[in-house]
């Protein structure tokens, strides 16, 4: 699974066994997580170091030990809080692992089609030392370890131990009256994804603010304020944040000159995209095309 900056058109497992579980490790002042989405579901849980995720509008901060749920097509992100490392493990799977969608299955029926259409109102945050956190916690510590350790069985473990994550969560749940409406938040972050789905995909030219905004169904002072609400950056941070990814892509598998490699992703003056570039991952263009030559890795890696 990538860093991605739209939403993500891996396929996680297989398909008739949707499950896929990762390990992630950064190190400080490097990016965790960049804003994405999928369809499938997730938890992910903090093994080192603190971090602060969002999902939606809201981010929380998490220490070892606590766990995020992330629901189906909600946007999210992760950043290193503090000095030190962060790990996060990671299981992504799809909601056709709990039952088949079929009019007769009572599982799906009950508790997994409500869930995915937000009828019910689901904690993000998996911690603060609740019975019920901790239980998911040390359930997903047992399935990591299982998937890392290639545990006879493990398949069966895991979708016994999701199975039973998913029945502590629906516990904490809360019912809300009815899925939001057509001019509700949910439409208004359709909206932006389109939004952001046209940037990823337009990087390398223009992006006007009102064409943005005007893509969203917004004002433009109401688009910028519901942008960084949602992604915590501003429209040209975030067009800026997409660029400078697209050029370390670029210089991964790309010998052309840096200045070829920053024109092509939409900057004009090399100066500002060196000085974007070092910002964001704490070394120039020419030291990162280096530091790759000479074997040094990134931090995302399958625990298949």
């Amino acid at each position: 699974m990538k860093i991605a900056t739209l939403k993500e058109n891996r396929i996680h497992g297989e398909p008739h066994y949707p499950v896929s579980t990762y390990r992630i490790t950064c190190p400080p002042n490097r990016p965790l997580l960049d804003l994405h989405w999928h369809d499938e579901l997730e938890f992910l849980l903090v093994t080192e170091g603190r971090a602060a995720f969002r999902v939606d509008a809201a981010e929380y901060e998490l220490t070892a030990g606590e766990a995020i749920f992330v629901n189906g097509g909600e946007l999210h992100s992760g950043r290193v809080v503090g000095g030190s490392p962060v790990t996060f493990r990671a299981v992504v799977f799809g909601a056709e692992l709990f039952g088949s969608g079929d009019a007769r299955d009572k599982i799906h029926e009950l508790y997994v089609e409500p869930l995915l259409l937000r009828r019910f109102a689901v904690p993000a945050y998996i911690g603060g030392g609740a019975p019920e956190a901790l239980d998911i916690a040390a359930m997903l510590a047992a399935l990591f370890e299982a998937n890392e350790a290639e545990a006879p069985m493990r398949e069966l473990t895991t979708k016994g131990l999701l199975h039973l994550c998913l029945a502590k969560l629906l516990r904490l749940r809360g019912e809300t009256e009815k899925p939001h409406g057509p001019e509700g938040t949910a439409a208004r972050i359709d909206r932006l994804k389109a939004v952001i789905e046209h940037i990823e995909a337009n990087c390398e030219g223009p992006l006007p603010l009102r064409e943005l905004a005007a893509m969203a169904g917004m004002s433009e002072a109401y688009f910028c304020r519901f942008f960084k609400k949602m992604t915590a950056l501003t429209p040209v941070e975030y067009v800026n944040t997409v660029r400078v990814q697209k050029a370390a892509e670029l210089l991964r598998r790309d010998e052309r000159k840096i200045m070829a490699v920053a024109m092509d992703v939409g900057f004009n003056n090399l100066n500002h995209f060196n000085r974007l570039f070092k910002r964001r991952f704490q070394c120039t263009p020419s030291a990162f095309r280096r530091r790759l030559a000479g074997g040094g890795g990134f931090h995302r890696e399958p625990a298949e």
